[in-house]
């Protein structure tokens, strides 16, 4: 039995036998007693409850805490059979709403005995307002939906609209469901059209643009061999979705308004006949109408809809959105999805969206890299940290504040959130990166990003699918599960022309990724005109090689499967070899073991290349006959053989060894870290760092050197001779570095009595200072506004403001620190940015004494909540609340007129307490509008 079956036969269990009494008084169950009776989780039961709800199987009743019900119990118990939606306040008022629609009927048919079971519907016959069936209906898109209805409801025929939002933020959704809600209201026929059209495609030609839209008569131009309907025609009684409207030029907007005005049009070359339509316009625009459009045309468009970018909506919606693209993918792949609350929590909190493309674009890429981590597995895909990809991960192992995010989303969602697969549902075969590559070109263009960078972008999202492909081991014989058996013995045969040509070696990898590519070709057919010219005219000039490959490979498939491939099936193929040539070419850092004896360090180098495969690694044995300067000149040899452009990682087994790195870098001219006390187990994470990893110099060094100091207590020190340096950056080199400077003094006084300098530089003069500073200091890390192009640990100002970047610089400077799990007592980034902005705006009020007041509430409330506030939390907490003190001696305080959530409501009692505690010596009495506010900036709003 399915989990959905299991849930609903237990609640239907439940209330079979209950009668319209204890309905009414209990209202059905919630999730957390359905979860608890069924032995499951919460999040999994409420997920498996909502879809029944959108299946209407199942009535929401929206107390505190929701709870839910069967439709079958509400029809047979409450003889109601009507549902506008399967949502409800509560039952008695859902018995009140029937009662008045009943009476009405019966009032307007003239019915005096008509009972209930005769006006009754069935769910089938009902069906639901399809802008609830959208997530955030009463959320962020709570306005946009209002708006929308009120649009479609204005008499007699609608009123035209304007959708605003970034692009992908999900405007020509929001149209679709525009338009499915106007036949459910009947204001359009079931079968009326929605006709889409991009203004960007006829920019330049205002003639063709007219064509397009009002059609055009036999003869009007030359190859007009018959008389032909425009789209304003085709969408007569229905609707037309004209999107990237701010691109249609003024003619164009001059011939809309004037149909708007008259609802009559001419075909192009027609000039005596008057046509007329009656059609419901709806425009999507990502830029600002009042800048990009005429005045008058937007006079016509009456109603404006923003819809939210991602960023902006709601952690609960962002999940919900998370959830239902992971649903999709499982009817994609046609296996179980499981995945982990950290993955969630990478894709959710990690990066900010402009909008819900980009995240469905990263759902797919993680559930890509899963299925083929998990491509024996016959039913369930487990997702987890390692199928993010590789940006998405690297940001994830760098923030170190997952703690404090993972408190956050928990409250939706269990540890593992496993997606069944539901057969009533369709999968959008369309989705593949050639489809992400054409939205991206689009968005790209429309955008005025130029040309001449299109194609680099397009190369680049080429690189970083095949890079997250090329990591998975797959065998030939799972191979012939998904492709032709004849295509893989096939492209052996193209991975010799390519080695031959390109003068390069290919691994089986090669194999999969070719078959399954040309595989999808015999699947797609023809459908692959998505790039433009002139950027397929600039891929054949900038990969020759490549191209004459592809070509090659064009003549041995249309040859050997009696196929007509395509030319731009030719550019596919270039990008392809040129991508995967560039992974099998990838620099890497170097590793260098040098260690005294005949056989040390090459056989470490021998079980690290055994255990992890071939790498730029190489081993220096040095017999104690060798004298100092012969070493010298040997590692000296090595690392240029090493040097790729990324450095070499020096490890050596005698501190004395390490002495040579100054020097060395001075003959070679190569970056280099050196870690002495050399093992195989450090051989073995150095080498897993480049090769999987794939870190640079200094994030390796840093990383190994912690990994140490955890394993033996405290760092081994560091023998090198130079004296130490931390680099403050900003654009300028003044102002905000020298803040930053002051900061990070701070810092270092209270982590080592070490002797650190903190050196300010502009960003604009970092490429010539600081390889200055490099000849004279060891850079520990580089703070600030920009990061440097060579390998120094660097730390943003927006992770050293946020929390995490302070801990960072710590432990570069002394990795044997061991970081408690509440704040650290003097939080100087707090400290710093709160006296500051407290000292520049408060008149009446001490800065440093309400200062330390409030920073002595911070410590008892998180205490109390069991959280440990980021430092962008921290801040915003005391700035407002400091200045909520001062209003109160103006007597000018804020008033709050929302109405407060359940959140806000459990959480201010809390604040309340805790505060009245810590600034009692004030004597200051905080209004209960003041307090809500701060409850706000408590919870994050």
């Amino acid at each position: 039995m399915k989990r959905i079956e299991k849930v609903y036969n237990h609640l239907l269990s439940i209330w079979e036998k209950a009668d319209k009494d204890k309905i009414l008084e209990q209202q059905g169950n919630s999730a957390t007693e359905l979860a608890q009776s069924l032995g499951l989780s919460r999040s999994n039961v409420s997920l498996e409850l909502n879809r029944m709800v959108r299946m209407g199987k199942v009535l929401k009743i929206k107390t505190f805490p929701v709870h839910y019900l069967p439709v079958k119990i509400v029809e047979e118990k409450l003889s109601i059979h009507t549902f506008d939606y399967f949502e409800t306040s509560s039952l008695q008022q859902l018995l009140q709403t029937h009662s008045k629609q009943v009476a009405t009927k019966r009032e307007k048919e003239g019915e005096k005995a008509s009972s209930v079971d005769n006006l009754s519907k069935t769910k089938s016959d009902q069906p639901q307002n399809p802008l609830l069936k959208m997530i955030g209906y009463k959320g962020s898109l709570r306005k946009a939906t209002s708006q929308a209805e009120a649009a479609i409801m204005y008499p007699p025929h609608g009123l035209h609209m304007m959708l605003l939002g970034q692009t992908g933020a999900g405007k020509t959704y929001f149209a679709n469901k525009i338009y499915e809600y106007a036949r459910y209201k009947k204001i359009l026929k079931e079968d009326a059209p929605l006709i889409s059209f991009n203004c960007a495609d006829y920019y330049n030609n205002p003639q063709l643009l007219m064509s397009t839209l009002f059609g055009h008569a036999k003869g009007a131009y030359t190859g007009a061999t018959e008389d032909e309907k425009g789209l304003v025609e085709q969408a007569d009684s229905g609707v037309l979705l004209l999107d990237e409207v701010h691109r249609l030029p003024p003619e164009g907007q001059e011939m809309l308004f004037y149909f708007i005005d008259n609802g009559t049009f001419n075909r192009l070359g027609e000039n005596q006949k008057r046509r007329r339509a009656n059609v419901l316009i709806i425009c999507a625009t990502t830029e600002d109408p009042d800048s990009s459009m005429l005045k008058t045309f937007l006079r016509r468009i009456p109603m404006t809809i923003s819809i939210p970018a991602l960023e902006e909506r709601p952690l609960s919606e962002r999940v919900e959105l998370a959830k239902f693209l992971f649903q999709r993918e499982v009817e994609r792949i046609k296996k179980n999805l499981s995945v982990r609350i950290d993955v969630f929590i990478a894709l959710l909190t990690e990066i900010n969206y402009g909008n819900v493309g980009q995240l469905k674009s990263q759902v797919q890429l993680t559930c890509a890299q899963a299925f083929l981590n998990n491509i024996d597995s016959k039913d369930e895909v487990s997702v987890q940290l390692r199928d993010l990809p590789e940006g998405l991960r690297q940001v994830w192992l760098s923030n170190s504040a997952k703690a404090r995010r993972k408190a956050n989303i928990s409250e939706y969602l269990d540890t593992n959130t496993v997606f069944y697969v539901d057969k009533t549902l369709q999968p959008d075969e369309k989705d593949n990166i050639y489809e992400l590559i054409e939205n991206k070109v689009k968005a790209l263009a429309a955008e005025g990003v130029p040309e001449s960078d299109i194609q680099q972008y397009i190369m680049v999202d080429m690189h970083l699918h095949i890079k997250n492909f090329f990591k998975q081991n797959v065998s030939d014989d799972n191979l012939s599960k998904f492709v032709d058996r004849r295509i893989p013995q096939f492209v052996e045969h193209l991975k010799q022309i390519a080695e031959e040509q390109l003068h390069c070696r290919f691994d089986r990898r090669f194999i999969y990724y070719l078959s399954m590519h040309i595989d999808a070709f015999f699947k797609r057919g023809n459908k692959t005109d998505l790039l433009m010219k002139n950027e397929v005219n600039k891929i054949k000039h900038a990969h020759e090689q490549e191209y004459r490959v592809a070509q090659t490979f064009q003549k041995e498939i249309s040859r050997t499967f009696a196929v007509k491939m395509p030319d731009m099936e030719v550019i596919y193929l270039t990008m392809l070899l040129t991508s995967i040539k560039s992974m099998s070419e990838g620099k890497k850092v170097g590793i260098l073991v040098a260690a005294h004896g005949n056989s040390t360090a090459s056989s470490m180098v021998k079980v690290a290349t055994d255990l992890l495969g071939d790498a730029n690694i190489a081993a220096l044995n040095m017999p104690l006959t060798v004298s100092p300067t012969e070493i010298l000149d040997s590692l000296a040899e090595l690392t240029k053989k090493l040097n790729q452009g990324k450095g070499v990682l020096l490890l050596v087994d005698m501190g004395s060894l390490a002495m040579f790195n100054h020097r060395l870098e001075k003959m070679t001219g190569v970056p280099l870290r050196t870690l002495p006390n050399v093992t195989t187990s450090l051989v073995l994470d150095a080498l897993r760092k480049v090769n999987y990893l794939d870190m640079d110099l200094g994030t390796i060094y840093v990383s190994i050197k912690q990994d140490m100091a955890q394993m033996i207590g405290q760092l081994t020190p560091d023998t090198t001779g130079q004296k130490k340096a931390i680099v403050s950056i900003c654009m300028s080199g003044s102002g905000t570095a020298r803040k930053l400077k002051q900061i990070i003094s701070e810092i270092v006084s209270k982590t080592t009595s070490e002797q650190i300098k903190i050196i300010t530089i502009s960003a604009l003069k970092m490429a010539e200072e600081i390889p200055k500073i490099t000849s004279e200091y060891e850079i520990i890390a580089a703070v600030g506004t920009k990061q440097p192009s060579v390998a120094i640990p660097y730390i943003s100002l927006e992770d050293l403001i946020a929390g995490n970047g302070e801990k960072q610089l710590i432990a570069l400077m002394d990795p044997s620190v061991k970081f408690p799990e509440s704040t650290i007592d003097k939080n100087i980034v707090v400290s710093n940015m709160c006296e500051d902005v407290l000292h520049t705006h408060l008149v009446y009020l001490n800065p440093f004494l309400v200062y330390q007041m409030l920073v002595d509430w911070m410590n008892k409330l998180q205490s109390k909540m069991q959280e440990d506030f980021s430092n962008s939390r921290q801040i915003k907490c005391i700035v407002h609340t400091a200045f909520a003190l001062e209003r109160v001696l103006r007597k000018n305080t804020a008033k709050y007129t929302e109405v407060p959530s359940c959140e806000v409501k459990d959480t201010l009692p809390v604040v309340k307490e805790t505060l009245a505690l810590s600034i009692r010596p004030l004597k200051i009495k905080l209004p209960e509008d003041e307090l809500y506010f701060i409850t706000e900036t408590v919870l994050n709003y």
